[in-house]
């Protein structure tokens, strides 16, 4: 086995028991919390036997969990090799960055300008409170909430093109964990962008939404550049 073959423990936090009615959804969902707590760091490899082993499992059933994560983008697999957690370059992160600048700013000025209905981003803002400070749950609660913003805009054409960057966006958050204290400390930002939007004032919005993102891909360009 190489020294970034998948070794296990599989838990976070102790053991986490395979226990539901499909144990290839249990296993998806298993593997998911560990991607986006960075219990799995990037380019690790995945093999379906040490899966199996590990999660107490059958293999064609680890190989099912992991073909589901891969279809999503979170793993990523070349012929004739396991399958290793999705790596990202910074041309990657300056792409994703700025496509979502490219969306989410363009969201902003329609529900600013045009007094847009933000029902649907304050009740994904109390979804983000419910998760505590569970990092494993702030990838899928960040996500959530940018999306319900771009969502709110009114095109649905724009959210689906939003909605494509979702994986890559919840992995990128999960590269994002040791910039905060907590996940409160990011709910807090977000909180922060909603009251932003709620005040109508675009410039500010624009404003609070470019800080906030570019604060994002500095960390993750700068940590690539630490990592090389």
């Amino acid at each position: 086995m190489t020294n970034d073959s998948f070794a296990g423990p599989l838990s976070v936090g102790g053991a986490t028991p395979i226990a539901t009615t499909s144990v290839a959804d249990a296993a998806e969902a298993h593997l998911r919390r560990l991607l986006f707590s960075g219990a799995l760091k990037a380019g690790q490899e995945l093999r379906d036997t040490v899966l199996a082993k590990e999660l107490g499992i059958a293999r064609p059933t680890a190989r099912t969990a992991v073909l589901r994560l891969i279809s999503e983008g979170l793993l990523e697999r070349e012929p004739g090799h396991s399958a290793r957690v999705r790596s990202f370059t910074a041309a990657d992160v300056r792409d994703i960055y700025a496509v979502r600048r490219l969306l989410e700013f363009e969201a902003v000025r329609v529900i600013t300008v045009e007094g847009r209905s933000t029902t649907q981003v304050a009740g994904a803002l109390t979804a983000f409170a419910r998760a505590g400070d569970s990092w494993e749950a702030g990838p899928d609660a960040d996500t959530l909430f940018h999306t319900a913003v771009v969502a709110a805009a009114g095109s649905p054409r724009l959210t689906r093109t939003f909605e494509g960057l979702a994986s890559e966006m919840r992995l990128m958050i999960g590269l994002l964990r040791s910039r905060y204290s907590s996940l409160s400390e990011l709910y807090d930002e977000h909180a922060g962008l909603l009251a932003a939007l709620e005040s109508g004032d675009t410039d500010h919005a624009l404003s609070l939404w470019a800080e906030h993102i570019d604060d994002a891909e500095g960390y993750l360009l700068s940590s690539l550049t630490d990592a090389a």
